[in-house]
């Protein structure tokens, strides 16, 4: 542990003197270490803690693993590495003159990630909090004057957040007397419910997660794949530790099953309906918390109604898809860096035929879109089979309560999973398929090799855990035990994934041996594609955007906003057309937005305090001054 933070934090050195390789060679060092302590701990029997004292006798500081901050502690130990590998590539394609600084936050923040995992203070975990939220921030805004805007709403989002944390955390310390995290077990439920506001609003849980679409889109594409992959991880951690550790009765599973559905829900609907790459991967990453919160609330099902088997199967598929989810997100988000590197754009109406262009960053695209829609091959199939076989479980169940939220339940996900379906089909055609939509696209050429490195690592991890969901399954075995849940169900499903590893294995042969007989006798001929009686057909014909959610505009208008504007003639001959069709998000349009007025106008009311003169100010100071000696001392 103290080798890999040492080398953690000496790689701070290089990020300040722009010695970007190094500070990656040190990042992947240090990051070696810690995930060897992570692994010992996990599958071993050590014990990783070390203990320190805290000033001002607030208690001592305790540094300690448990098999769920291990299990955390690995996909981040394997994925920043990567991000930050991928983001040396990335900055030397498009310098930026504040790179020593953005590397340096960087590191920073994945210092902090790592350091939350650890803390078992909680003056520590949420000073720890804090320093993660500041230097993701400052992390965001490699580009001060498109992305400043995005990183104020994010940073006051965040602060939020860690309000209702701070108040959680006094709460407990109040009814307790204690800074220890392990106080949490069997807590009052104030403290409780307001730290598991403050975890939602950093895991994007739906109505706390606006500034998901508003961040990423501006980020650097390494930054929206760390945070979007592996930093709203963190929220997720902290709900755990709460629900894996307190009772909760039916209704309150109830309602965090609720949320999690609506949020899946209403990331995927906007993930279709999004023009833009980024922001319906955004979009997409609320639908995976959902789809994680929808495991996870099974899983307490099945422990509050005794089904041990539902409460294994779903707990199991929650675990892999928070693996696998770090796996995909953060691949599509390093591939949204090619095409804006090489397209200059991350509109989809702008873009198309790619796949000519950058024919890895295609078939890299094709691998993580197979995943995220939870095809066959992807890992994404593998982690919400398991859940949708707990909600099986959970149909057969003899509480009628279980059944019924069990089939409510498989119903909404396989809606969900066939919206997500048709949102990243679209994603794949627009951007890859097709002809070029603008000039840019035309003249695309393929991404460096060092930022191609991780995103063939993770693609090769998808694969592999999307065809041997055996191997998934052994790597959070040792979370199941210390969990107490039922070994014999996890057998079952290891067996199950070992039935589908075959088949999977039986079909890519088939299709194999299909290709190469078509190869061998079938002649082939290219001809110009088919224009439907149009002499001179060009890449205005194709499918947009709006093509793909319009048919479905019918069932998605309650649900999502939208803005049209058009330039309708008035003569007979008119010379110019155009029509724009924009979707917003309701919560932000309606909730956010509003807010942020109030208080902007709130706080205008002051600017005339800001005067300029000395004298005014000093006078400010003394009138403070006087107020709180007449508050300290009062009136005799």
């Amino acid at each position: 542990m103290i080798v890999g933070f040492i080398l953690l934090i000496l790689a701070l050195i290089p990020a300040l003197l722009k010695r970007k390789e190094l500070f990656a060679i040190f990042w992947t060092a240090g990051s070696l270490c810690l995930g060897l302590d992570y692994l010992a701990h996990l599958f071993g029997r050590t014990q990783a803690a070390c203990q320190l004292l805290f000033p001002l006798n607030y208690g001592e500081i305790v540094l300690a693993l448990n098999p769920l901050s291990a299990f955390f502690g690995l996909i981040f130990a394997f994925g920043l590495p990567l991000g930050i590998i991928h983001g040396v590539g990335y900055l030397k394609k498009s310098p930026k003159s504040g790179t020593a600084s953005h590397l340096f936050w960087l590191g920073v923040l994945g210092l902090s990630m790592h350091g939350i995992l650890w803390a078992r203070h909680s003056l520590m975990f949420l000073l720890l909090w804090e320093i993660m939220g500041i230097s993701s921030f400052f992390a965001i805004i490699l580009d001060r004057k498109e992305s400043l805007k995005a990183a104020i709403t994010y940073i006051i989002t965040m602060q939020i957040g860690g309000a209702f944390l701070m108040a959680g955390f006094g709460l407990l310390y109040y009814h307790s007397g204690s800074f220890d995290i392990a106080m949490m077990q069997n807590m009052p439920r104030l403290p409780l419910y307001l730290l598991m506001i403050g975890f939602a609003f950093k895991a994007g849980f739906v109505p706390l997660s606006s500034w998901l679409p508003i961040a990423h889109p501006v980020a650097p594409a390494h930054v929206s794949g760390i945070m979007s992959s592996m930093m709203i991880k963190t929220g997720l951690y902290g709900i755990l530790m709460l629900v894996l550790i307190n009772v909760f009765s039916l209704a309150e599973i109830v309602i965090f099953a609720t949320i999690s559905v609506i949020s899946a829900f209403w990331g995927v609907i906007h993930a279709m309906s999004s023009s833009n790459i980024k922001r319906a991967l955004a979009y997409s990453s609320i639908e995976n918390i959902g789809v994680i919160g929808m495991g996870i609330s099974l899983g307490l099902l099945g422990a509050f109604s005794g089904n041990q088997q539902l409460s294994t199967l779903a707990f199991a598929g929650a675990f892999m898809h928070i693996l696998f989810h770090s796996f995909f997100k953060a691949l599509l988000f390093y591939l949204s860096g090619n095409v804006l590197l090489s397209a200059k754009s991350l509109e989809m109406d702008s873009l198309g035929g790619l796949a000519k262009r950058m024919p890895y960053t295609a078939r890299y695209f094709l691998i993580g879109t197979f995943a995220i829609a939870t095809l066959p091959i992807g890992n994404g199939f593998i982690s919400e089979f398991s859940i949708y076989f707990s909600m099986l479980s959970g149909i057969n169940s003899p509480h009628l309560s279980t059944s019924l939220i069990s089939i409510l339940m498989l119903a909404s996900l396989a809606f969900i999973g066939a919206l997500a379906l048709i949102a990243f089909a679209k994603v794949f055609g627009l951007v890859f398929l097709g002809n070029p939509r603008s000039e840019e696209a035309k003249i695309a050429k393929k991404a460096p090799r060092l930022m191609r490195i991780p995103q063939l690592i993770l693609s090769m991890s998808i694969l592999f855990t999307g065809f041997f969901g055996g191997i998934s399954l052994r790597f959070i075995r040792p979370l199941l035990r210390w969990l107490g849940l039922d070994m014999q169900s996890y057998s079952m499903l290891h067996e199950v994934y070992g039935k589908i590893t075959y088949m999977l294995i039986l079909l890519v042969l088939i299709f194999v041996f299909l290709y190469l007989v078509r190869r061998k006798f079938v002649r082939e001929e290219i001809n110009p594609t088919w224009g439907c009686g149009y002499q001179k057909p060009n890449p205005r014909m194709q499918y947009n955007s709006l093509a793909f959610s319009n048919p479905l505009g019918y069932f998605l208008k309650p649900f999502i906003l939208i803005k049209l504007k058009d330039n309708r003639p008035k003569e007979l001959f008119p010379k110019e057309i155009s029509f724009t069709q924009k979707i917003l998000d309701p919560i932000n349009e309606y909730v956010i937005h509003p807010i942020s007025r109030g208080i902007f106008k709130f706080f205008s009311l002051f600017e005339r305090l800001e005067t300029g003169k000395i004298n005014v100010y000093i006078a400010f100071v003394l009138i403070f001054i006087i107020l709180m000696i007449i508050r300290v001392l009062g009136f005799k």
